[in-house]
Protein backbone atom coordinates (compact mmCIF):
# COMPACT_ATOMS: atom_id res chain seq x y z
CA UNK A 1 0.00 0.00 0.00
CA UNK A 2 1.43 3.51 -1.06
CA UNK A 3 1.93 6.19 1.33
CA UNK A 4 1.14 8.47 -1.54
CA UNK A 5 -2.57 7.71 -1.89
CA UNK A 6 -3.73 9.71 0.87
CA UNK A 7 -3.72 13.33 1.16
CA UNK A 8 -2.86 15.03 4.50
CA UNK A 9 -6.74 15.67 4.83
CA UNK A 10 -7.53 12.06 4.28
CA UNK A 11 -5.16 11.43 7.19
CA UNK A 12 -6.25 13.76 9.59
CA UNK A 13 -10.29 12.87 8.93
CA UNK A 14 -9.26 9.36 9.70
CA UNK A 15 -7.23 10.31 12.75
CA UNK A 16 -10.46 12.64 14.02
CA UNK A 17 -12.73 9.53 13.21
CA UNK A 18 -9.68 6.60 15.11
CA UNK A 19 -9.87 9.19 18.35
CA UNK A 20 -13.45 9.15 19.07
CA UNK A 21 -12.54 5.03 19.69
CA UNK A 22 -9.10 5.41 20.71
CA UNK A 23 -9.76 8.21 23.72
CA UNK A 24 -12.09 5.79 25.73
CA UNK A 25 -9.97 2.84 25.11
CA UNK A 26 -6.86 4.63 26.29
CA UNK A 27 -9.01 5.41 29.33
CA UNK A 28 -10.34 2.05 29.65
CA UNK A 29 -6.60 0.68 29.77
CA UNK A 30 -5.68 3.21 31.66
CA UNK A 31 -8.25 2.99 34.70
CA UNK A 32 -7.91 -0.84 34.61
CA UNK A 33 -4.50 -0.51 34.96
CA UNK A 34 -4.67 1.84 37.95
CA UNK A 35 -7.43 -0.61 39.67
CA UNK A 36 -5.07 -3.54 39.53
CA UNK A 37 -2.28 -1.56 40.81
CA UNK A 38 -4.04 -0.05 43.82
CA UNK A 39 -5.22 -3.66 44.93
CA UNK A 40 -1.84 -5.53 44.28
CA UNK A 41 0.94 -2.09 44.05
CA UNK A 42 2.68 -1.47 47.36
CA UNK A 43 1.19 1.49 49.24
CA UNK A 44 -1.65 1.65 46.53
CA UNK A 45 0.72 2.52 43.72
CA UNK A 46 -0.86 4.02 40.12
CA UNK A 47 -0.06 5.37 36.98
CA UNK A 48 -0.64 9.12 36.97
CA UNK A 49 -2.59 10.73 33.66
CA UNK A 50 1.03 10.42 32.18
CA UNK A 51 0.30 6.93 31.84
CA UNK A 52 -2.98 7.71 30.17
CA UNK A 53 -1.24 9.94 27.92
CA UNK A 54 1.58 8.07 26.44
CA UNK A 55 -1.23 5.37 26.05
CA UNK A 56 -3.44 7.58 23.65
CA UNK A 57 -0.07 8.76 21.90
CA UNK A 58 0.89 5.80 20.98
CA UNK A 59 -2.51 4.93 19.49
CA UNK A 60 -2.39 8.55 17.87
CA UNK A 61 0.66 7.84 16.27
CA UNK A 62 -0.43 4.91 14.82
CA UNK A 63 -3.64 6.15 13.69
CA UNK A 64 -1.26 9.10 11.78
CA UNK A 65 1.14 6.64 10.27
CA UNK A 66 -0.79 3.77 9.34
CA UNK A 67 -4.33 4.83 8.74
CA UNK A 68 -5.41 1.13 7.32
CA UNK A 69 -4.35 -1.01 10.18
CA UNK A 70 -5.08 1.56 13.19
CA UNK A 71 -9.07 -0.14 12.98
CA UNK A 72 -7.31 -3.51 12.96
CA UNK A 73 -4.89 -2.68 15.60
CA UNK A 74 -7.53 -1.53 17.97
CA UNK A 75 -9.59 -4.41 17.53
CA UNK A 76 -7.08 -6.46 18.28
CA UNK A 77 -6.16 -4.26 21.53
CA UNK A 78 -10.04 -4.86 22.39
CA UNK A 79 -9.96 -8.55 21.89
CA UNK A 80 -6.41 -8.61 24.27
CA UNK A 81 -8.67 -6.27 26.73
CA UNK A 82 -11.83 -9.05 26.90
CA UNK A 83 -9.14 -11.93 26.92
CA UNK A 84 -7.53 -10.88 29.70
CA UNK A 85 -10.86 -10.01 31.41
CA UNK A 86 -12.38 -13.35 30.73
CA UNK A 87 -8.98 -14.47 32.24
CA UNK A 88 -9.05 -12.55 35.48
Amino acid sequence: MSLERYTLQDRLIGFVAGMVFAVPTAGFIWFFTNTKLAVWGPDGAFLGSTGFWAVLGIFAIIALAAPDLFPDFLGKVWQTILKVGHWW
